[in-house]
């Protein structure tokens, strides 16, 4: 949470004596402040949406300049493989060092380098000469927006630890969808995919109003104070006693990514495929806009639901919705049109649901001074997988004929998803530990 205006509580107490002329100007004040980081991590995650979406809106374009002017679907493929691989492995890593130094040196901090290291990738990408140089990027990239969905979503987390951390935070996650629907306008309207990967990259300017408007979290500071002043030891992460959240965070969280990643990295190339010469670029900007509204869509479903009838119940709705989508959408045969684009609108939205409830759920398991660095373990641990998972779809395609076989197969993480939820624990209505 950044620094309030008023150096004590918004609480009243006897000093305030009736209370509410003092305290609502307080209250505004904090509440103006608190609005400032939302917006600012908001802004930040769509533009870790903005980071892993553009490179699918303009694969068939990146791979025949590289390809020397024309590619084929192995050459697509295998571009696709490689680089989406890089970028969720690089996601991983990220988030366990990032998550790791908030943890250390503070919430603050940590998303300024994640913001600076996610945009810098892609500023780099407009330049790259080679694939390998294009892997290497996208690693970079992937590493920060990796650390920004995390950080923010414990710092929101933090901020409303005593509000509707459900609603903030599942908004706050779905915003990364929101950066799909950017990308999914860039793609539309800029054909020189380097233009596009520059304008992507002018986002770095949040990394500075992180700087000069994000004050650090209140709950970390009053957390890293206690554990000193009372000699009380820091928890640690891979401690007995938070063994069993950690694996269910890890095999949660994950199987949803694996489904989510290998339908939203090559759904733009699949229906590209299906479309005419002189639609195609139109109909991959579209998939991209509805993958971002879809998501969004989730996040304002998903957290009244959270709070109505808890966190498992919501989240195991989303995991049959999003089996029984996935099937749909890639197995009836559908062709670019209203009815395929609806059908895609509805997957992303089970996605979302599941994506923003999770986001606030996860952090709940955990005390403050280990939350970043298990949240980081639980949301990006089976994103190695998911890693291997897109790698996968590329070559799959060849195996199983075509790209809606081999995304639809990867829909049965979610049914492992379901059944891991069976063993998890309800956190609805509690209050964060400490």
């Amino acid at each position: 949470m950044i620094h309030t205006c008023f150096p004590h509580s918004i609480i009243a107490t006897d000093d305030d004596h009736i209370g509410s002329a003092n305290i609502a100007p307080r209250y505004l004040c904090f509440m103006s402040q608190r609005t400032l980081l939302y917006g600012i991590v908001v802004l930040s995650v769509i533009s870790a949406g903005i980071s892993g979406s553009l490179f699918s809106t303009y694969l068939p374009v990146i791979a025949a300049e590289m390809s020397g002017g024309t590619a084929t679907k192995q050459d697509v493929s295998t571009m696709g493989s490689f680089a989406g691989a890089s970028f969720l492995i690089g996601w991983s890593v990220g988030a366990f060092v990032l998550g790791a130094l908030a943890d250390r040196i503070g919430r603050r901090l940590a998303l300024f380098a994640s913001i600076c290291t996610c945009s810098i990738g892609v500023l780099c990408t407009a330049f790259v000469p080679t694939l390998a140089h294009l892997i290497a990027m996208r690693f970079l990239t992937g590493a920060g927006a990796g650390g920004i969905l995390l950080i923010g979503s414990v710092l929101i987390s933090e901020a409303w630890a005593q509000g509707n951390r459900a609603r903030m935070v599942s908004i706050m996650m779905n915003c990364f969808p929101a950066g799909f629907l950017v990308a999914g306008v860039i793609g539309g309207n800029v054909q020189n995919w380097h233009t596009a990967y520059l304008l992507g990259g002018s986002t770095i300017i949040l990394a500075f109003a992180v700087l000069a408007f994000v004050r650090e979290s209140d709950v970390w500071k009053g957390s890293e104070a206690r554990h000193e002043t009372q000699h009380v030891a820091r928890e640690r992460v891979f401690d007995t006693r938070y063994r069993k959240d950690l694996i269910l965070g890890v095999t949660l969280f994950g199987s949803m990514l694996i489904g989510l990643w290998a339908a939203f990295t090559w759904m733009p190339t699949w229906v590209h495929g299906m479309s005419n010469v002189e639609d195609a670029q139109r109909n991959r900007g579209m998939v991209s806009i509805v993958l971002g509204i879809g998501s969004m869509a989730g996040a304002l479903v998903g957290a009244p639901l959270a709070n109505r009838i808890g966190r498992r119940r919501t989240v195991f709705a989303g995991y049959v919705a999003c089996v029984v989508l996935s099937l749909a959408t890639f197995q009836l045969g559908l062709t670019p049109g209203p009815v395929l684009f609806g059908m895609i609108f509805l997957l992303t939205m089970a996605i979302g649901v599941n994506q923003g409830v999770l986001s606030t759920y996860i952090p709940e398991l955990f005390p403050t001074l280990i939350r970043g660095a298990a949240t980081g373990i639980s949301m990006n641990a089976g994103r190695l997988l998911t890693a291997i998972g897109v790698f996968f779809v590329g070559v799959l395609v060849h195996t199983l004929n075509g790209y809606d076989n081999a995304i639809s197969t990867f829909a049965a993480a979610y049914v492992v998803g379901a059944i891991a939820l069976t063993f998890a624990r309800e956190t609805n209505g509690q209050a964060l530990p400490e």
